[in-house]
């Protein structure tokens, strides 16, 4: 048996809180197969869809649909006890569950959100920018979060910088250019280095960054930093505790199996007083307790923050996040092979500290560039899903085109080789109708 994260958090259900929910039934964890294909009867994938693009938005297993209709029904038996005596216990003893695995020894730090994005927005809008104050971020990071900063330093007086990462590069390197940026800002007096935000995984290439180095190299200069994890919970180790940072937000809903719009954010204590929700209700007073106010910003479903319990019971019943993980490395290792060996791919990194459940590669038929190649490469993700029903991420970077394709286990590497096959022959179409 493998052991259970956060094993001794008791557990609440809606029955041990009010036991008239008793007459609701449970669902059952059932798990069918082995990880590969036929792990997808756990799952509610079409037959015939190919997914190698789980990164984006995630896949929840049946289970845990079945557990966020359970909820949504319990919460239809008794509206008002529900709302009033039972969602509170619910919420919070469901942070406690998922605390451990974020590395939190104190749970009432962390909150749920809709999405990473919005955690990003929360504390940007929470601080007082004034004249001199720079903002850091990378020329990697998320769009609709670099957009946060964007908004911010067109609306007050915050300056950005950003820091420019161009891969294939080593984790000293790219801790380099991050002492060389934050340096070059120290050289003008004017200038304080505010507030920086950094991916733990970079979206587009997926790739792990060395972001306990890099928050420690801003907190030597007293910088607020904000950790974007979008995509870690479930994808590496955790340990927030440990890496003094002064926000992280982490995706449930890509790689812990929630149920889409199930993200946590952490907010260190010290920072819970300048930090609210983008949504002003009842518990705004300087009284109000952090967790209540992020709690209700008005009538909502909670079912679905509340999936994160049932994605925890099926982690723990397919063997484990460490199961999980080490399938999904072997088959990146495997599949980074394939694609160049067979395909003539080019690994994007060779660091094996930045690699997780990514393949990153470097496309070599379509150049960046070229105008007709562009137009291929722009829309190569949507041509392949409309006419083989399959998914993967085209993005370019680095002067290349580039594929972001997911490891999970629901897939094996025959269906990256299928979808390699798709890659090569679909760009060659496209190619012969542009000459």
């Amino acid at each position: 048996m493998h052991n259970k994260v956060g094993s001794n958090v008791k557990i609440l259900t809606p029955c041990s809180i009010d036991s008239d929910l008793s007459d609701i039934k449970k669902p059952e964890l059932k798990v069918v197969g082995t990880f590969g294909r036929t792990f997808r009867q756990n799952f509610l994938l079409n037959e015939k869809y190919l997914i190698l693009n789980h990164g984006s938005f995630g896949t929840t297993p049946k289970y845990v649909e079945e557990y966020v209709e359970y909820y949504s029904r319990c919460s239809e038996y008794n509206i008002d006890k529900w709302m009033d005596q039972t969602i509170r216990p619910m919420i919070y003893n469901s942070l406690e569950r998922i605390a451990p695995y974020m590395g939190v020894q104190d749970s009432t730090q962390l909150t749920y959100v809709q999405n990473s994005t919005t955690a990003v927005s929360t504390a940007l809008r929470g601080l007082s920018f004034e004249a001199g104050d720079v903002i850091f971020k990378f020329n990697t990071t998320y769009n609709a979060c670099s957009n946060a900063v964007k908004y911010i330093c067109d609306t007050t007086k915050a300056e950005l910088f950003d820091i420019t990462l161009n891969f294939p590069m080593t984790d000293e390197e790219i801790i380099n250019a991050t002492t060389d940026a934050i340096n070059k800002v120290k050289q003008d007096s004017s200038k304080r280095v505010r507030f920086a935000l950094i991916d733990a995984i970079i979206s587009v290439p997926g790739i792990v960054l060395p972001y306990h180095e890099i928050t420690a190299e801003f907190k030597k200069v007293g910088a607020l930093v904000f950790i974007d994890a979008a995509h870690s919970l479930g994808m590496i180790d955790l340990n927030i505790d440990s890496l003094g940072c002064d926000y992280f937000v982490t995706n449930a809903h890509k790689w812990f199996y929630s149920k889409r719009g199930c993200a946590i954010f952490y907010v260190a204590n010290k920072n819970k007083t300048s930090t609210h929700p983008l949504v002003i209700s009842h518990s705004y007073a300087p009284e109000c307790e952090f967790g209540e106010s992020f709690l209700w910003q008005g009538t909502i479903d909670f079912s679905t923050y509340l999936s994160s319990n049932a994605a925890i019971d099926f982690i723990e019943a397919v063997g484990g996040l460490k199961s999980i993980q080490s399938y999904c490395r072997n088959l990146v290792h495997q599949a980074t092979e394939l694609y160049q060996n067979k395909y003539n791919f080019i690994p994007l990194t060779n660091e094996k500290s930045q690699i997780a459940n990514f393949v990153n590669m470097i496309i070599p038929n379509l150049e960046y560039g070229n105008p007709k190649h562009d137009k291929i490469g722009y829309e190569l993700k949507n041509t392949i899903l409309t006419r083989h029903n399959a998914s993967g991420v085209f993005y370019p970077h680095n002067g290349h085109w580039n594929i972001r394709l997911s490891a999970q286990i629901f897939v094996d590497l025959d269906d990256f080789d299928n979808y390699g096959k798709i890659i090569v022959e679909t760009i060659k179409q496209e190619l012969n109708e542009l000459s």
